[in-house]
């Protein structure tokens, strides 16, 4: 099992600048009560998807269907509460349904990747335009408005001792995700098999079974997160959460998770979420372009994967030690 990395001092110290700067430059607006909050709720949706797709890539693999799994949830669940009178009876069973439709997503995306061999990339991406026209197909690419049901109300608006409940529900799925991290036999194996899967299924762990069960995590995750995100917004829509995919990859690997599999902590990819979360934020103060939003964001995720595989090739004695180019002899 590799070193756990993710974690240090420059993660926090980057993030305090971040926010002193920002404060200067948005005196009154970015550090206040009410924009705090904003940051928070937004970062707790993507949070809950941290939590669970980090395992897909500790694990090795990576999980791009988790948008399009959070919106047929999400849409799913609506659409049964409407279908019951926006009973708390109905809710409750959309919620068991989303979340059942959820692993399923998890469970069809490990197993054609681990039983047919396919790259997890490929199969996920294939697998997000499936689950996307599914959730547009029952939405009939319309919004579902669900304003009436009083559980879908408490879970997107509602607060436990004055701290709103998703915040409180988030803190809780994180707590969880870290101890099966950091405190169990099965979340050594994650990084076991993450780190080395030969050397793994040499020492007799069931690196298959192992790589499922992250993809299952993932999409119950990403479930969780969508019907999250429709009880806050009240309504479904196929596309809410089309952006997701990349906000949690980048959370995730800013936050020091390796993608090649085996190195990164939970706690670190918070960080990431949270500069993120600071970062989105700061572009809408500051009335930058959404085209230019999304600009930023590639470029983001192009430096980060970057700064991931030079640390990975220098903790592995791969670094480049010369120039690209050689000077010709005179």
């Amino acid at each position: 099992m590799k070193k756990k990395l993710g974690f240090s001092l420059q993660k926090p110290i980057m993030l305090l600048i971040l926010v002193a700067a920002l404060s200067i430059r948005l005196p009154g607006i970015f550090l206040t009560v009410n924009n705090l909050l904003n940051i928070l709720l937004a970062v707790c949706i993507w949070g809950i998807m941290v939590c669970g797709t980090s395992f897909a890539l500790l694990n090795g693999g990576i999980d791009l269907c988790i948008g399009s799994t959070a919106a047929l949830a999400g849409c799913t669940m609506v659409l049964i509460t409407i279908a019951f009178g926006y009973s708390t009876a109905g809710t409750i069973l959309g919620i068991v349904c989303g979340l059942g439709l959820g692993v399923l997503c998890g469970l069809f995306n490990g197993c054609i990747s681990y039983y047919f061999a396919l790259p997890a990339f490929v199969v996920s991406l294939a697998a997000k335009n499936i689950v996307l026209g599914i959730a547009q197909r029952i939405t009939n690419q319309g919004t579902i408005i669900c304003m009436h049901s009083d559980l879908m109300n408490f879970i997107g608006t509602g607060k436990v001792l004055g701290v709103p409940f998703l915040v409180v529900f988030f803190l809780i799925i994180f707590a969880l995700a870290w101890f099966v991290q950091n405190r169990t036999t099965f979340g050594k194996h994650v990084y076991a098999v993450g780190g080395n899967p030969l050397a793994s299924r040499y020492s007799g762990l069931n690196s298959r079974r192992i790589g499922i069960s992250t993809y299952v995590i993932s999409g119950f995750t990403a479930a969780l997160s969508g019907i999250m995100l429709s009880c806050f917004n009240r309504q479904a829509v196929a596309t809410q959460a089309g952006s997701y995919d990349g906000n949690v990859l980048v959370a995730l690997v800013v936050g020091g998770i390796s993608l090649q599999g085996g190195e990164g902590s939970l706690a670190g990819a918070m960080f990431g979420l949270l500069l993120l979360g600071i970062i989105n934020n700061a572009m809408v103060l500051l009335g930058i372009d959404s085209t230019y939003q999304d600009l930023i964001q590639g470029v983001l995720v192009m430096i980060a994967v970057a700064v991931d595989v030079y640390a990975r090739n220098k903790n592995n004695g791969l670094k480049r030690r010369r120039p690209l180019w050689k000077k010709k002899n005179a």
